[in-house]
């Protein structure tokens, strides 16, 4: 069986990248051949490309130069890569692609396409709108669309795709190609160490890095006299990193919070006890099943897919979406029972194994696709 993934070049790794890169990997390594298409933006110029990179150690890859929102080069290519290799399925990833892929094989009717959501903002700017109702409308027209969790399932069958189109196949991890049980507990059994919460992402509006400064400004305040040590590390790039520069000054938080700038999911969890995921919406985000391997609680809003890898008083916390009172009390139990936040990492850890193995969901997609070529 030929497998091609299509996805947009973003010239950089983030969850869904992440996942599709893991994907791949275990895809080849159980014997499927494929292959990447990266839609590369004219306009970003002929600079590295750490996607790219990534692909190429595992699968070979095809660039293919877009120089607008829509290519009819790049539909021309696509579809002629497909016939010239013989690909049994297109597994598309992203608006961008989703629209390509649709084009490419005629709704359908050339070769099956897939799709994985990865998911939308649902911000109220026009164009982002306008994108997602023509993503959605991609979607209606291909073979199978596969959802991470629940949420979106909902979502997308309000949206007209039917329950036969949907698979649900959450994203697995093998947690211990992530990291060692032994050396997970290495922050713990390291008493110390300053108690450390974190926030792992890009600097943008959905992961409303804004709610946490508040949270721990109020936890400043009523924690002025503790003798426990804390503190916040942020770690990611954005657009927002001098707007959350001020309003930690503002907050007078310079001494409990540092905005690091990128840094590797494994350099970021030796670090951190907790990892604090406050976002407005959120698919099944990479940080929070990493989070999970590393045996770190976590502290999630009830946004999206979060209630269905967080489990409430068992592996972390989940906090009504939006409330600096509900946050700021979940970091205060924290560090004042920090021996009942290692127990929930222990067990988050446990979950991720029992309920998300990476060799299930392989499957699983190897199964959708063999029934596609069947059908």
């Amino acid at each position: 069986m030929k497998v091609a993934f299509l996805l947009q070049d973003s010239r950089a790794i983030y969850g869904a990248e992440q996942a599709t890169i893991r994907l791949v990997e275990g895809l080849a390594a159980a014997g499927i051949s494929v292959q990447v298409l990266l839609m590369h933006e004219t306009r970003l110029g002929s600079g590295e490309s750490p996607l790219a990179d990534a692909f190429r150690q595992r699968v070979p890859v095809m660039e293919i130069p877009v120089r607008h929102r829509l290519s009819r080069e790049a539909i021309g290519r696509i579809r002629d890569f497909m016939a010239r290799e013989g690909v049994d399925i297109l597994h598309s990833t992203g608006y961008k692609a989703d629209w390509h892929a649709d084009l490419a094989s005629r709704g359908g009717m050339l070769f099956p396409v897939v799709s994985t959501v990865h998911g939308w903002l649902f911000r109220w700017e026009l164009k982002e709108r306008l994108f997602q109702v023509l993503n959605i409308h991609a979607l209606r027209r291909f073979s199978r669309v596969i959802v991470l969790c629940d949420f979106y399932e909902r979502y997308l069958r309000r949206c007209g795709l039917g329950p036969l189109q949907l698979a649900h196949i959450p994203t697995g991890i093998h947690a211990d190609s992530v990291v060692s049980r032994s050396e997970a507990r290495q922050l713990w059994d390291a008493p110390g160490e300053v108690f450390t919460f974190g926030l792992l992402g890009r600097l943008s509006e959905e992961k409303n890095h804004a709610i946490l400064l508040r949270a721990a400004a109020r936890l400043s305040r009523d924690l002025d006299s503790s003798p426990r040590s804390w503190r916040i590390l942020i770690a990611g790039e954005g657009p927002l990193r001098e707007k959350l520069q001020h309003q930690i000054g503002q907050l007078g938080l310079a001494g409990r919070v540092n905005l690091e700038g990128r840094m590797s999911p494994s350099d970021f969890f030796r670090r951190v006890h907790v990892l604090v995921q406050c976002s407005r919406v959120e698919n099944q985000p990479m940080s929070v099943m990493e989070a999970m391997a590393w045996m770190r609680p976590v502290l999630a809003t009830r946004a999206g897919g979060l209630p269905e890898l967080v489990q409430d008083g068992e592996t972390g916390v989940l906090v009504r979406k939006g409330s600096v009172r509900a946050l700021a009390a979940a970091l205060k139990e924290c560090l004042a029972a920090p021996e009942k936040a290692h127990a929930a990492g222990l067990r988050a850890r446990d979950r991720l194994e029992r309920d998300f193995p990476f060799d299930r969901m392989v499957r699983d997609h190897i199964g959708l696709y063999s029934a596609e070529c069947r059908g």
